[in-house]
Formats: structure tokens, sequence, C-alpha cells
């Protein structure tokens, strides 16, 4: 197997593939829902909240406004990701330092909210980082993560209209599942531990453990002129034009994933035809006006909080 680079050892680059910068990652969730969400965990009190891998500062931003009394922390691997969330952030509630998810640099029992978003999907044990999460939680503090289930998620992406065919679902399928498999061998996560969070919370000790989808349904129909819609397309077709999907990412990640999962690079890129085939298809739609979608996506929200 050929040795390739990541494309997250870029960090601009990965910047871009993840949607970091404008608007994307601001429509993943609808605001009443994460006040219900407050309101259910009882954290309106929270003073010190911890966003654990926040990237460029987007779920804490997105939960701050329902926390009036809280002081937010972000921490990531990533300097130059700081750099942005800190552009947005919020004086005087507000800040960012590096720091790992498996080793956060802060002493025990320091926040009363600990979370996370698109964290656990890429670290190589999701135990590790969520004892670590619950090590720096003060008794009786609230450990929230939100973390997809792909595998469920990118069938159901391929669901609009015009739809793909059975023969190009499957191959992509197929694909997406053998990338998952060599994601895994390559220690760079798990693509469906959202199922897996209710369990794993239970794993590490903590109590009233609960779940919850995300209530997120983008639904995107001509003539497209709905600010979110604009911003989704916009997005969408500007990855498109880069041979990276809103799928499953970059061609070259994916060939990484494909091949450590026994998969060869020939084999790959009959795959990848497949997706860019859909990717195509929806592009053409767009700009006939004709396509259109529910796009829900399979996001849970899982809580648990630590014994006192």
């Amino acid at each position: 197997m050929t040795t390739r680079t990541p494309e997250y050892a870029d960090p601009q680059k990965y910047i871009d593939l993840v949607g970091f910068e404008g608007n994307w990652r601001d429509l993943f969730w609808n605001a009443d829902f994460l006040d219900l969400t407050v309101r259910r965990l009882e954290l309106r009190g929270v003073r010190d909240a911890l966003d654990v891998g926040c990237g460029a500062g987007h779920w804490g931003r997105a939960l701050l406004p329902h926390l009036p009394e809280a002081h937010l922390v972000g921490v990531d691997v990533e300097e130059t990701f700081l750099q942005l969330a800190r552009e947005k952030g919020e004086a005087g509630r507000t800040e960012y330092r590096v720091g790992s998810a498996e080793k956060l640099p802060f002493p025990d029992a320091s926040f009363d909210l600990v979370t996370c978003q698109l964290v656990l999907i890429h670290v190589r044990d999701p135990a590790v980082a969520l004892t670590e999460m619950k090590r720096v939680l003060r008794p009786g503090g609230v450990l929230l993560a939100a973390e997809p289930d792909n595998r469920a998620g990118n069938i159901a992406l391929l669901g609009g209209e015009p739809r793909p065919s059975d023969e190009d679902i499957l191959t992509i399928l197929e694909m997406l599942l053998r990338c998952d498999r060599g994601k895994l061998a390559l220690g760079e996560g798990d693509q469906s531990v959202g199922g897996r969070l209710p369990g794993l919370f239970v794993q590490a000790g903590l109590r009233e453990v609960v779940a919850y989808t995300n209530d997120r349904c983008l639904h995107i129909y001509p003539p497209y002129d709905r600010p979110d819609i604009k911003t989704w397309l916009d997005q969408e077709l500007a990855w498109s034009s880069e041979d990276v999907s809103v799928l499953c990412g970059s061609r070259a990640d994916n060939l990484r994933f494909y091949e450590a999962g026994g998969g060869t690079e020939a084999q790959f890129d009959a795959c990848w035809q497949a997706v860019r085939r859909w990717m195509s298809a929806v592009r053409a739609g767009i700009e006939r006006g004709e396509y259109h979608a529910g796009r829900g996506f399979v996001m849970y929200l899982a809580a648990g909080r630590k014994g006192r």
C-alpha cells in the first residue's frame, strides 16, 4: 500500500475541506432545539464550559446564547483553527487554548459542562477521550457530545431527486464501508460512533445518560432562494468543483482509507466514479432548477452526568 499524506496535515486545506470558514456549519442546529436541550439537561446555570476539539468555534458559539451565565473555553490541537475561533468569539465570554481531547490542559474538576461536536469520530479511542473529559468535570457536571452516524446519514443524503441508480448506491456504500474499516485501522476514528455514545457514556461511569437526535432538516427545493439553502449549496458546489463530496470528503483521504481497508486504487477509482456521477447529477439538477431533497442527517446528542 502506498503511503499517502492525510489532508489534515495541511491546516489551511483542512479548513476548506470541513467548512470552517463562512456560515455552513452554523446550519447544523435549530436554535430552539438547543434551547430545549439546555432546559432538559438543566444547563442554564452553567458558569464554566469547555468545548473540546473546538475547531473554528462553531459548536461553542451555537450553545453560548442558551448558557446565559457561562464562560466558554475552547481547546484544539491546531492553532490555525483557534485563530478563526478567536475572530468570532465573544469578548469576555470566550477564550481559546491549544490542547487535545486525550490530554486536556486543565486540573481535575474545572468545568460544569464539557462538550464536543464531531470530535469522537476522529479519535483513536473514544473511551480515552471521554475519560479525560470526565476528569475535568466537576461532580454533578454534564458531559455533552454531538456525534454523527455517518453510515446512516450518507444513505439519507443519497435520497434526493434525481436519485442515483441502485447499482451506484451499492457501489458507494461498499466504498464507504471499506473506508470506515480503513479509518479505524489507521486509528483515525469511527464514522458511526454516534450510535454507540450512550453505551460509551455508561462505560465511562457517567450517570443519567440520555440521547437525542438532531431535528435539523435542510429541505432543499427550487428556486433555492432561502439564505440557508444558498449557503449550503454554495459550499457543496464549491467542494464538488474540487472533487470533494459532501458525502465523505476528498478523493485523496477516501483513497487512503480505502487502501487501509484492504482495497486497491483501481477498485477505489471505480467506486469514486459512482460518487462523481451522484455529484454531477446533483449539480446538473440544481442548474436546471429540478434538484430537491429533505437533507436530514443522523446526528446524536448524548449527555451524562458525573457523580457527586
